[in-house]
């Protein structure tokens, strides 16, 4: 959006080690991690110009600071891998404190104040109630004094007992162009204060770049006491958007969506949290078509075939989705890739092997489960130093719960071995999507998908956990264009925190299409119902992300799944979500057939566990 950022800072950790860098996983830095760790600088790096020798060290991690949250392990050396560095703005304590309120009359501008303790400054929002030609940075003195003036923002801030040198006050920009009518928008629909919660409520409109709005700080100069003249005022040259004046003014307030179901009265949010802002993802350095898994995914070629011309082309996409997730969304990843003597073909999608979860209340543990895959070689996914760096950011009273003992019960026998057909599955959540808040499962009933082993699952997290995790499963059948069974539940649908995209005419019986529609609802889902044809193009394989600075819902999916919304649909998920974020991954759609939501396995960790 123009911020001014610093430049991000590059940490290489070198390990000493006769294991040579492969040429995929070169690759991959070379194409995501450098890029967007130097995005503000015009940098050329050729993969020729590097000369790795067996015996010489090898790259094995680079992290990031500032905006790019991520991590990065190489399979090769993991162990080397050092802990980020976070923003200033993630490093802020929350601690709440009572907020103020919203003055709106019809003859003056509107203000909103923030007041802070008695170390912070207050600020005072003004909304002029006239247009002007400029913004205000451009302003003459005079105009801003009218603008004060108009809102009353001096004269509260005289009265109200919090005057001091140094008081902010934002002037949010209207539409400064003459030749267009715009209409004034409403301050108390554009943020809400809640002081029983100490939560400010937003209109999601102004996290989107065509319809935020920039705010000019002007600070109070002091005055002589009793003086009757006009307050001295210094204008800060670089507008905001208003989101980033409230963020940077009050960091230690939660910031929610004003939901579109009570647009007067914003909804609380629930006890567990839908969405997370950590995830960990596997870039896809040594990807092949899985033939094992085309056998039942209709969603991917029965002979496809990746070239080194279509692995290279994987990666960029997988780059351009990384950093879509760490750039945009600030959300923290946990990156690791993967090597042919790994046997891992489909690793790029690592939410089909493990999920964490924690529990409706408070007085639980979290979770951690293991799940059994129906080929052979997605078995193996299932990695040590991959599992350990869970556990870890989980902490030591994660509970782990490895539903692979459950479908197939043979005392000291590793699931690897176990056939491939005549045992109940269930993969992760691409058979399981969740409604965390309400602790609902769905699960579309396939040959991955039992639904005797998710009832299974169900009675076995909740134990773990001491408590409620799942509360129900809604079990059903989904079909495809083609009258095929869908293999995963998470390309037909997705649930977020106050709405769902859902193919409900993929549900061929009413009593189960009604099912799952009468549950989306009594737990206050407003539906977005997709056709076959959108899901084909990945439309329900989305995903629920939070916001890693601003601590609100976006989804994110492909591009081609955006592109297949209308115009209607785009607007109903605008009202429940602050942006729709999309990255073009159209070659790993075809040739794996998974999309956005298969390469993201989120992490739901204890807030006191994870720096």
């Amino acid at each position: 959006r123009g911020d001014a950022i610093p430049l991000p800072a590059l940490r290489i950790f070198l390990s000493s080690s006769a294991v040579a860098l492969p040429d995929a996983r070169l690759r991959f830095l070379m194409t995501t991690a450098l890029p967007s760790l130097l995005s503000s600088v015009s940098l050329s790096l050729s993969c020729s110009a590097l000369s790795l020798s067996r015996s010489s060290a090898v790259l094995a991690a680079v992290t990031t600071s500032g905006n790019h949250h991520a991590r990065f392990f190489s399979s090769a050396a993991s162990a080397a891998a050092g802990e980020p560095e976070t923003s200033l703005q993630s490093r802020v304590p929350k601690v709440p404190h009572s907020l103020g309120e919203c003055h709106v009359d019809a003859a003056d501008a509107q203000h909103l104040r923030l007041p802070f303790d008695e170390n912070r400054n207050p600020l005072t929002i003004v909304l002029p109630n006239r247009r002007f030609s400029q913004p205000p940075m451009a302003m003459k003195a005079d105009k801003i004094s009218r603008i004060l003036a108009d809102a009353e923002a001096v004269e509260n801030i005289s009265g109200g007992g919090m005057a001091a040198p140094g008081t902010k006050v934002a002037i949010v920009s209207a539409p400064f162009r003459r030749d267009h009518a715009y209409g004034m928008p409403n301050l108390e629909a554009l943020v809400q204060l809640d002081e029983l919660t100490n939560t400010l409520h937003v209109c999601p409109s102004l996290f989107r770049p065509e319809t935020t709005l920039l705010a000019t700080e002007v600070t109070i100069a002091e005055r002589q006491q009793g003086s009757s003249e006009s307050v001295d005022f210094d204008v800060d040259a670089t507008p905001l958007s208003l989101v980033d004046v409230l963020m940077q003014h009050s960091p230690d307030v939660r910031m929610k969506l004003i939901t579109p179901t009570q647009p007067n009265e914003p909804m609380s949010a629930p006890v567990h949290a839908a969405s997370t802002d950590r995830v960990l993802m596997v870039a896809p350095t040594c990807f092949q078509v899985n033939a094992e898994a085309s056998a039942d995914n209709t969603f991917m070629p029965k002979d496809g075939v990746a070239t080194d011309e279509i692995k290279d082309t994987v990666l960029r996409e997988f780059s351009r989705l990384h950093n879509v997730i760490t750039n945009e969304l600030c959300v923290d990843v946990e990156l690791f890739t993967h090597d042919g003597y790994h046997g891992t073909p489909d690793a790029v999608f690592p939410n089909n092997w493990f999920s964490t979860h924690l529990p409706l209340d408070e007085n639980g543990n979290g979770v951690i489960a293991l799940y059994p895959m129906k080929c052979p070689n997605r078995r193996r996914e299932v990695r040590t130093d991959m599992l350990n760096h869970v556990k870890r950011l989980c902490g030591p009273d994660a509970k782990l719960v490895d539903v692979r003992k459950m479908s197939w019960p043979e005392d000291g026998a590793c699931f690897a071995a176990a056939p491939q057909e005549g045992l109940p599955f269930l993969e992760g959540t691409g058979s399981i999507v969740m409604d965390r808040g309400a602790g609902v499962a769905y699960v579309s009933l396939s040959k991955r998908a039992d639904a005797g082993l998710a009832n299974q699952w169900r009675d076995a997290v909740n134990k773990a956990a001491r408590t409620e995790i799942v509360r129900r499963v809604v079990p059903f059948k989904s079909f495809d264009s083609s009258g095929g069974l869908i293999y995963h539940t998470n390309v037909m649908m997705m649930v977020g925190s106050t709405y769902a995209i859902v193919c409900l005419e993929a549900i061929h019986d009413m009593a189960e299409r009604s099912a799952v529609e009468n549950q989306l609802a009594a737990d206050g889902k407003e539906v977005v119902a997709i056709t076959k044809e959108q899901m084909a193009c990945m439309a329900g394989n989305a995903l629920e992300l939070q916001h890693g600075l601003y601590g609100v819902p976006y989804v994110i999916m492909s591009t081609q799944a955006r592109e297949s919304l209308d115009a209607d649909q785009v607007s109903v998920l605008e009202r429940h979500v602050a942006g729709i974020a999309h990255a073009d991954i159209r070659t790993l759609e075809t040739l794996g057939g998974g999309s956005v939501r298969c390469t993201i396995a989120e992490l739901f960790c204890e807030e006191d566990v994870v720096e």
